[in-house]
């Protein structure tokens, strides 16, 4: 593998020395979590369906809400420490017939928010309580590129999956991460990052493609518009 003369000696850094450049290159001023933002999302599928969604993240307030349509109706969620609320069409009045057909819950709700909450924070939700960082960088190629490799675990309250994530070997840009509930059984999915939104001084990739290890099947593409 060829790299370029630039590139960190692996030997003498550990991961969360990959994860603070990493953070540092996206988020150096870790308005993410103090900042109070509305994301606008654009979530297509390889049956040609397209759905798009409406993010408002505010983690020091502990205040998120989350805006979609499904089956033409219009929902929202929003979420006030732990206190979750949603509505159908401006209603909250909310028939158990469509509470059934559009999967609506407090416990859904709370996924959602934390589904949007750690991928369209990474790499900074790295640091959060719960991580366990794998010392080890590795040399690798992801998705055609030389990129360092770090093994991430959590504890039992956080979650059982295990990931790696990809970095630029210079840059320290995230690149592409992947999870496997069972690693020896090859589940699990990965996921390329492509392009970048600059906004405040933070770099988000713009762009998400989600594959199936098995089957390299592809799933969907997620786009920060």
């Amino acid at each position: 593998i060829m790299f370029l003369a630039k590139e960190v000696d692996c030997q003498n850094m550990n991961a969360k020395d990959v994860i603070q450049k990493s953070m540092a290159y996206h988020d150096p001023d870790m308005k993410l979590a103090s900042g109070d933002y509305l994301f606008h999302f654009e979530e297509s599928r390889p049956d040609g369906s397209t759905s798009n969604s409406k993010v408002r993240m505010a983690p020091m307030k502990e205040v998120y809400e989350l805006n979609y349509t499904r089956k033409g109706t219009d929902v929202f969620y929003k979420i006030d420490k732990s206190n979750v609320s949603f509505s159908a069409d401006g209603s909250t009045k909310v028939s158990n017939e469509t509470i059934k057909e559009l999967r609506l819950s407090k416990d859904r709700g709370m996924m959602m928010k934390n589904y949007y909450l750690y991928l369209w924070q990474l790499p900074m939700k790295l640091d959060d309580p719960g991580t366990i960082v794998h010392e080890e960088v590795k040399r690798t190629r992801f998705n055609k590129q030389d990129a360092l490799e770090i093994k991430i675990t959590y504890t039992e309250a956080v979650g059982k999956d295990i990931w790696y994530f990809y970095f630029h070997p210079i840059s320290y840009k995230m690149i592409g991460y992947r999870f496997y509930h069972d690693e020896s059984d090859n589940d699990g999915e990965y996921i390329l990052l492509e392009g970048e939104c600059k906004f405040e001084n933070i770099r988000l990739p713009s762009t998400r493609k989600w594959y199936t290890h098995k089957e390299d099947k592809f799933l969907g593409t997620d786009k920060f518009l």
